[in-house]
């Protein structure tokens, strides 16, 4: 094991998302370093299809911040990055050697769902290297493909907002969240399917943590009998997605993330 292994091990084990921060100001070498660290993620062939946008002016943040409903607390985060698959810049450098791309003509999809594995992975980095400085920090992905978000920042076509990642110094400190255990998402050459009582156990332990840690009482004003399989079936309701889905899809189509659409 390498050198100060187990303790970057333990920073991984010990991270969890901060939804309260402090107003404290970052230096603005110790964000780039972030970003940096966020570079060394792996890319796919090394076409490196993605962008972080820094968002320091205040009128600008606002307008970021409104259109993710970001709640109050969250807002409070001197750092927010808004984390792009960008496959434009890619484009810029086969114009510039004359290459005839194929995503010139709506080809590439592959490349395109590259670039989003490719800012996710870069994401992550920066979530771990903001752990290294004593940050914290949550994803919102309410950004995801979301114009008022690309008006905000006047994204140009090929730039696909993924997410916020909003970081800073914590303002409390919240327990670590329960996940799946091991032996229900690690797989042994075949794919096992859960059975009712893996489920179950799933459901009990969710909504017996969450509700010890006053989860949802303490992010959004939930009633106590709200419970993790409650939050579950409210994310994939059939009637608020429609219109949501619809404005991804038209946002996606725009940007040029579709099958078929040339850039």
């Amino acid at each position: 094991m390498r050198k100060n292994a187990s303790q970057l091990l333990q920073v991984l084990f010990d991270r969890k998302s901060i939804r309260n921060f402090k107003t404290t100001l970052i230096a603005d070498e110790a964000a780039e370093k972030i970003v940096e660290a966020g570079q060394r993620a792996p890319s796919a062939c090394n076409l490196q299809t993605y962008s972080v946008v820094w968002v320091k002016n205040e009128e600008i943040r606002e307008k970021v911040w409104n259109a993710c409903f970001a709640p109050k607390d969250i807002r409070k985060a001197p750092l927010l990055f808004v984390i792009c698959a960008d496959v434009r810049r890619l484009i810029k450098v086969l114009d510039y050697l004359g290459h005839d791309h194929c995503l010139k003509h709506g080809q590439g999809y592959a490349l395109k769902l590259m670039s989003i594995i490719d800012a996710t992975l870069v994401a992550e980095n920066m979530t771990i290297a903001a752990e290294c400085y004593g940050l914290g920090s949550v994803f919102i992905g309410s950004a995801l493909a979301n114009k008022k978000v690309i008006e905000a920042l006047n994204l140009p076509r090929g730039v696909l907002p993924l997410t916020l990642l909003c970081i800073g110094y914590s303002n409390e400190q919240p327990p670590i969240r329960p996940r799946w255990s091991l032996k229900s998402i690690l797989h042994v050459d075949k794919y096992r399917d859960m059975t009712e009582k893996d489920i179950e156990s799933f459901l009990e332990q969710m909504d017996f943590l969450l509700d010890k840690e006053g989860y949802y009482r303490k992010y959004s004003g939930g009633k106590r009998a709200y419970r993790y399989r409650n939050h579950i079936k409210s994310k994939t309701a059939m009637k608020v997605p429609d219109k949501e889905e619809s404005e991804i899809i038209a946002a996606m189509k725009e940007s040029g993330f579709f099958l078929g659409e040339p850039l």
